[in-house]
C-alpha cells in the first residue's frame, strides 16, 4: 500500500518573506482520513493548495508512493489523482450537471461529443452516490446542499486516488451534514481514496476522520490518531494559550459589563409567552440571569427573528414578553437598550461595524452620550474606556486604523466590546462565532460564560454550530417553524445527535 500513499514533507510556503507553511509533514493514506484543523491564516488553505498543484513550494518535497511528484498546475495534480473541493464551490450553475461533470474532458465518438454516453455516464454517477438531481438538468437549479455532493462525485470522477475537501460542511445544516459525512466515510473506507478534511467544526472532524493534525502558524503541532487526539488540546494548541488562564483575563471585561448587576441572582430575566409576530407562530420560553441560554434550530426555524423581535426591529401581533417582570415591548434597538437589552448582530459586515471608522470609535457609538459633557464630546474618556475593553479582550492589531482592517475575529471582538461598554442586563448574540477561527471561538465562549456567571447577565446565544450550542449554553431550546414550547434541556444533558434530531423531529 506504500507505493499509494501521498506524502508532503518538509513543505515550506512563504508570501512575501514571511512562512505560511514552515516546514509541515503529513501523510494522506488511501481508505483512511486525515482531518486537518487549524485557526484562520495557521496554513491549512495554503497546503491544500500546494498538494492539489495551485501553489508551487518554496522548500520540501512531495511524493506519490516513493516518486517524487511536482504539479505546475491544478490540473497536472488531477492527472496524478488529486482531486480539491474548495470552500467556494465551483460548479458552473448555468451548465447542467453533465456539462459540468465533463467540462474539460468531453467525450467524443468521430469528432462528435459523444452527448447521450456522457449523460448516462454522469446519471450512473449520481445514482452511485445517492444524489437526488438529474444529468441533464441545470446544476444552479439544485440547492447548495445538493451541488456540494454532486462536487464531490464530480471531483471523483476523475480517477481521483485522493481527496481534499476544504471546509465541506460550512453551509449545510443538519441531515445534509450527515449525509455528507457519510459520503466522506464511505468513499474512504469502501472505496480506498485517501481524504483530507479541512473543517472547523471538531464535532464532525472528530467524527469523520482517522487522524487529526492540527497547525499553528504554519507548522504541526498536534498529530495523531483521533482516538488518542484531545479535544481540548486541540483548542488550546490554536488558541495559543492556556483556555483557564484567557478566562481569568476576560473577567475583567465582564466586570465592567453590568454594573448593575452584583453576583448571579438566578432570577428569570426575560419570559416570553405565546409571541406571534409575522415572522414567528408561537414562541414561549424563559431566561434566566446568570446563565447562558443556548437556541438552535435549522434554517428558517425563526431563531434570528426571534432575537430581533426583542428589540423592537419586528413588530408583536399577539403575546407577551416580560423584562424582570415588566412588560416589555421596545419600539427599536435604542429603547431595547435603555432598558438594558444589547443585541449582536449575525451579520457584522451588514449592520454590525461600521467599516470607516477605527475600533475605539466603533465601540463607542452606542455610548457617545456617557461622554458628553456641556454639549462636547470628552474624546479623551471615550477613547480610554473603549481601549481599556479592547485590551481586555485581547484585540490583535491597530485600534487607531479602520476597523475593517482586522481581521474577522478581531473585529467580532470589536462588537462584543461595543456591547459591553453598553452595560446591558440581557445580551442577545446571533452566531457570535461566526467566521472566526477556532482560537477566538473559545475565547468568545469563555467570556459569554465569563459575563453570565460571574456578572450576572441573562446571556442568549443563537447559533447553527450544535457543538457550540453545547459548549458554551448551560441551557437548551430548539426553534422549528418559527415556534419554540419553551421546553428547556440542560446542555449538559444533551449530545449533538439528541440537539439534531429534537431540531429535525419539530420541524
Amino acid at each position: 500500500m506504500n507505493d499509494q500513499v501521498l506524502r508532503a514533507v518538509g513543505i515550506r510556503k512563504l508570501f512575501a518573506g514571511v512562512p505560511a507553511l514552515d516546514g509541515v509533514d503529513l501523510t494522506v493514506t488511501p481508505g483512511r482520513v486525515t482531518g486537518l484543523v487549524g485557526h484562520n491564516g495557521a496554513g491549512k488553505s495554503t497546503l491544500l493548495k500546494v498538494l492539489s498543484g495551485a501553489y508551487t513550494p518554496d522548500g520540501g518535497e512531495l511524493l506519490i508512493g516513493d516518486q517524487h511528484v511536482s504539479f505546475a498546475t491544478p490540473a497536472a495534480a488531477i492527472d496524478a489523482g488529486i482531486s480539491t473541493v474548495y470552500q467556494e464551490l465551483s460548479l458552473l450553475s448555468n451548465l447542467t450537471v453533465t456539462e459540468n461533470t465533463f467540462l474539460g474532458r468531453e467525450l467524443r465518438s468521430r469528432g462528435v461529443l459523444a452527448k447521450r454516453a456522457m449523460r448516462r455516464t454522469t446519471q450512473e454517477l449520481i445514482e452511485r452516490f445517492g444524489i437526488e438531481a438529474r444529468a441533464g438538468r441545470k446544476v444552479g437549479e439544485y440547492p447548495v446542499a445538493t451541488r456540494q455532493l454532486l462536487e464531490i462525485a464530480i471531483a471523483t470522477s476523475r480517477n481521483a486516488r485522493f481527496l481534499l475537501l476544504d471546509e465541506p460542511t460550512t453551509s449545510l445544516e443538519g441531515e445534509q451534514v450527515e449525509s455528507l459525512l457519510a459520503v466522506v466515510k464511505h468513499l474512504a473506507t469502501e472505496e480506498g481514496l485517501g481524504i483530507v478534511f479541512i473543517n472547523h467544526k471538531l464535532d464532525e472532524l472528530f467524527e469523520v476522520s482517522d487522524e487529526v493534525v492540527a497547525l499553528v502558524d504554519g507548522r504541526v503541532q498536534i498529530q495523531g490518531p483521533t482516538d488518542r487526539v484531545n479535544r481540548r488540546e486541540v483548542i488550546r494548541a490554536i488558541a495559543g494559550a492556556d483556555l483557564d488562564e484567557a478566562e481569568d483575563d476576560l473577567s475583567g471585561a465582564a466586570e465592567l459589563a453590568a454594573s448593575a448587576t452584583d453576583g448571579v441572582a438566578g432570577g428569570i430575566a426575560i419570559e416570553v409567552d405565546h409571541l406571534r409576530t409575522n415572522e414567528l407562530d408561537d414562541v414561549s420560553l424563559v431566561a434566566r440571569e446568570g446563565r447562558v441560554l443556548g437556541i438552535y434550530g435549522l434554517v428558517g426555524s425563526g431563531r434570528t427573528e426571534f432575537l430581533r423581535t426583542l428589540v423592537g426591529l419586528y413588530r408583536l401581533e399577539s403575546g407577551s414578553i416580560r423584562l424582570f417582570g415588566e412588560p416589555f415591548q421596545p419600539k427599536g434597538p435604542a429603547e431595547a437598550q435603555a432598558r438594558g437589552v444589547v443585541y449582536l448582530t449575525e451579520e457584522r459586515k451588514v449592520d454590525g461595524i461600521v467599516p470607516g471608522l477605527n475600533s475605539l470609535t466603533n465601540v463607542a457609538l452606542p455610548v457617545l452620550r456617557q461622554h458628553a459633557r456641556f454639549g462636547l464630546l470628552d474624546r479623551r474618556g471615550m477613547r480610554a474606556q473603549a481601549s481599556e475593553l479592547l485590551s481586555k479582550l485581547g484585540i490583535r492589531g491597530d485600534v487607531t486604523a479602520p476597523v475593517v482592517q482586522l481581521s474577522g475575529g478581531n473585529q467580532q471582538k470589536v462588537l462584543l466590546a461595543r456591547a459591553i461598554a453598553q452595560q446591558p442586563k440581557v445580551l442577545l448574540l446571533d452566531e457570535p462565532t461566526k467566521g472566526v477561527d477556532l482560537g477566538v471561538k473559545a475565547e468568545i465562549h469563555a467570556l459569554l460564560r465569563q459575563l453570565a456567571h460571574h456578572s450576572g447577565l441573562a446571556v442568549i446565544v443563537v447559533s447553527s454550530e450544535e457543538e457550540e450550542v453545547l459548549e458554551v449554553a448551560d441551557d437548551v431550546v430548539t426553534f422549528a417553524a418559527g415556534s419554540c414550547t419553551g421546553t428547556t434541556v440542560p446542555a449538559a444533558n444533551l449530545t449533538v445527535t439528541e440537539l439534531r434530531h429534537a431540531a429535525w423531529d419539530a420541524a
